[in-house]
């Protein structure tokens, strides 16, 4: 039987201040109405790279700037994250006042589950699976993470951790925070992951999804014959394709300006049904 859906991929997303889960949230509820199978986001959508707010990148006006508006933003600031001002005052002798040495400021788990609730909350009643990107937060024991949480109808499906990453995302403070996997590059490290498998069965379809510098890990680790591969990213547009003679493979990256590349095994680039502002919108086939 064949069957088509229909797959969107977010164009609105900046990724390099603060993330954006307020246009997450809005994409969707427009892929809702638009009645879309598949969301797709491009790698920190959620949550930025907390690299992304040092000094290295701002003068110190801009910096000072930034930290008051993270750690003192208004109540319509409602995913600012601030809970890291504890592990700044521990780790900077002088305060906020050296701005020369603003560190990376990355979301603590409290404050990114509020904003995964909103984001869940706003999957409810469609039974859409949703890439909705990624998000950075560190736990409890210091650790921190970058997630892909896969959303269906107000429900984590699974849970992507990223097992390969660069210095770029870490907190830029020694031994403040230390970067989940622990560098241990392991298969069964790689498991704690995604749990038994990383891949997900949607509507007689196959799926899975790798994390930017991950892309070639569903190859390494022995993934194939998927119908639907997804690279989420910001800054790398190629993988190792794993997908079957129908399958397709979905690329969206946010590293400047939104890139979406879909194609499949004999399809060089497949174009859009509509583009706007917001979403990219593909028909892909499948015979179920």
């Amino acid at each position: 039987m064949k069957m088509d859906m229909l797959l969107g991929a977010m164009n609105n997303i900046e990724t390099s201040e603060y993330g954006n889960p307020y246009s997450v949230i809005d994409n969707i509820q427009k892929a809702k109405d638009k009645d879309l199978d598949i969301l797709i986001g491009p790698e920190w959508s959620l949550t930025c790279s907390p690299s992304l707010y040092t000094k290295k990148t701002a003068k110190n006006r801009e910096a000072e700037a930034v930290i008051n508006t993270l750690f003192n933003a208004p109540d319509n600031i409602k995913y600012a994250p601030r809970d890291a001002r504890r592990i700044l005052d521990e780790e900077l002798e002088d305060g906020f006042e050296r701005f020369d040495e603003i560190p990376s400021i990355p979301y603590s788990k409290r404050e990114y589950q509020s904003l995964l609730n909103d984001a869940m909350d706003a999957s409810k009643g469609s039974d859409m699976l949703i890439f909705p990107g990624t998000a950075m937060f560190y736990d409890e024991n210091r650790v921190l993470y970058n997630v892909m949480p896969i959303l269906r109808n107000g429900k984590i499906v699974k849970n992507i951790y990223k097992f390969n990453d660069g210095l770029g995302s870490r907190f830029n403070l020694e031994n403040a925070l230390e970067l989940y996997p622990y560098n241990k590059h392991e298969k069964e490290n790689y498991s704690l992951s995604y749990g038994k498998t990383p891949t997900i069965n949607f509507k007689g379809i196959t799926a899975s999804v790798e994390i930017c510098a991950d892309s070639g890990i569903l190859k390494k680790y022995g993934v194939d014959n998927l119908d639907l591969q997804v690279l989420s990213s910001c800054g790398n547009t190629s993988t190792d394709r794993v997908i079957n003679k129908q399958g397709y493979l979905a690329i969206v990256d946010g590293f400047k300006s939104v890139t979406v590349h879909v194609s499949g095994k004999y399809i060089p680039k497949l174009k859009p049904l509509e583009k706007s502002s917001n979403l990219s919108v593909f028909n892909l086939e499948f015979d179920v």
